[in-house]
């Protein structure tokens, strides 16, 4: 069975060309998208891992018949026209990780976006929600116990319940309060994300991240980073997906598989519903999202549109036009 993975990275996790090439056999992989992130300024630099264009031409070069390269600027560079124009002429083929710390209501991105219609490649984007970040000063076991305990342990629900018993109590607060940092979230307002896709029609944006994916949802609890239990009703993503011809999401990530997994009943009527906007992908985390599809049952000619069908459609649009 044919599968291109819609989204991985070069240069995470542990993965070069050799170890990509390695794990793409081992797992039946025909060919990959090879995603970028670049943010010249990040909000906090404890979060972020550039993972640079040179690296993915490199793969793409060692092994064109492989790897598919995308690469996004960061929208706050003045040269990121030149720059997309440039690396489309070197062999990429589409827009992304596009994960940056602005809203989509932000003139930046619309200038943006403009420039990606022009060129007439997908964009495939990362979506998280603002929240307080702890970042560790090195200081000593304590210092790694608040790191974990007030960021992703336990899915989030330590650091809800921590926060408000050092805010309550006052124990730590001194500490907690001088590594706690603002994190203001990557492309997160929905309702501005609705008029992009409307605006710009010409586009095919693919959605991707915790918070892309927690609005399969139309319930969110604030203890979870990764939304959990039955889905009662769909969400926002269920509409939008409906709604616009395009929009497209990939399942990639602990998110796109928390998603799927956590009401199978649920995610059956979803894939059935969209199964020709969903893309395959795993984002260099190791989990069997292909064995969780497999075990959906959903009928094969559905099942290669999402393992293949709809990243060959997508790639199969017409080429950049350098206007």
């Amino acid at each position: 069975m044919k599968i291109i993975d819609a989204h991985m990275h070069i240069s995470l996790n542990g993965m070069d060309k050799t170890t990509l090439i390695q794990h793409m056999d081992a797992h039946n992989i025909d060919k990959c998208w090879l995603l970028s992130w670049e943010e010249l300024d990040p909000e906090i630099n404890y979060l972020y891992v550039h993972l640079p264009l040179e690296d993915i031409l490199d793969a793409h070069q060692s092994c064109p018949g492989r790897f598919i390269p995308f690469y996004a600027p960061d929208p706050a560079d003045p040269a990121f026209r030149e720059k997309l124009t440039a690396s489309i002429k070197k062999g990429v083929r589409g827009c992304g990780e596009l994960k940056v710390s602005r809203r989509w209501e932000d003139p930046l991105i619309e200038t943006y976006l403009e420039t990606i219609r022009k060129f007439e490649i997908p964009l495939v984007f990362h979506m998280e929600n603002p929240r307080v970040h702890y970042i560790p000063d090195g200081s000593g076991f304590p210092d790694r116990v608040f790191e974990r305990l007030l960021n992703d342990k336990f899915n989030g629900v330590s650091r809800y319940y921590l926060n408000r018993i050092i805010d309550f109590t006052g124990l730590f607060r001194k500490k907690v309060h001088a590594n706690r940092f603002h994190f203001p979230g990557y492309l997160f307002d929905f309702e501005f994300l609705e008029k992009r896709i409307q605006q710009f029609s010409g586009i095919s944006f693919i959605g991707h991240g915790p918070d892309f994916w927690n609005a399969i949802s139309g319930l969110a609890n604030p203890k979870f980073i990764h939304q959990t239990g039955k889905i009662e009703k769909f969400g926002i993503i269920d509409r939008l997906l409906e709604t616009y011809d395009n929009l497209y999401c990939d399942i990639s990530g602990f998110s796109g598989f928390n998603a799927l997994s956590r009401d199978r009943e649920a995610s059956v009527i979803f894939l059935e519903k969209h199964y020709h906007k969903v893309l395959f992908g795993t984002d260099n985390t190791g989990l069997d999202l292909r064995g969780l599809l497999g075990s959906f049952r959903i009928p094969s000619i559905k099942m290669d549109r999402v393992l293949h069908g709809n990243a060959e459609k997508l790639m199969a649009s017409p080429s950049a036009s350098f206007k």
